[in-house]
Order: C-alpha cells, then sequence, then structure tokens
C-alpha cells in the first residue's frame, strides 16, 4: 500500500504526484478528507453567549416598530385576528 498526499481541486479533479516506477493497471483510491479541529469549550461558551439589551439600547438601535412596514399597528388585535380567521378556516367558513 503506498500512501499519497494529494487535492481535490475546484473542478472536482484529484490533483497528485505519483512516485516513479509505478506499474501501469488499476488502483483502488481511497481518499480521507482531514476534518477541521472542533470548537473548545470556551469557544462555543464565548458564540453562544447572550448579552440582552436595556430597554434605551433597543430603542436607540431601532429595534422597535419591526411590524409598522407591513401593515400592523398593534400586536395583540393582529394575534386576535389571525386567530379568529385560523378557527373560521378550521369551520370550513
Amino acid at each position: 500500500m503506498i500512501s499519497l498526499k494529494g487535492r481535490i481541486t475546484e473542478k472536482g479533479e484529484l490533483d497528485l504526484e505519483l512516485p516513479a516506477g509505478l506499474p501501469p493497471g488499476e488502483a483502488r483510491i481511497t481518499i480521507e478528507i482531514p476534518i477541521e479541529p472542533g470548537w473548545t469549550p470556551a469557544e462555543l461558551d464565548r458564540a453562544l453567549e447572550v448579552v440582552p439589551l436595556t430597554g434605551a439600547e433597543i430603542v436607540r438601535g431601532g429595534f422597535t416598530g419591526s411590524w409598522a412596514d407591513q401593515g400592523i399597528s398593534d400586536g395583540e388585535d393582529w394575534v386576535r385576528e389571525r386567530r379568529h380567521r385560523r378557527r373560521e378556516e378550521r369551520r370550513g367558513k
């Protein structure tokens, strides 16, 4: 058995250099793709850390009124209307 290092190109071709003196004929090729190292627990903790915003930060960031562009001025009324429509649809009306 001979182990070689190669590279898969963007075109999906296998690029490698064979050692001199190999006889012609069929060969069985096994491709082993190196696994990227995983995240450490500390890196996961940092990536998943949630830092809540204060009310002032939410307003300052413009994160309010996001439904206004969809014609929804009151979330409670919108939910009530959706529930009513779903009930009517289930009843077949």
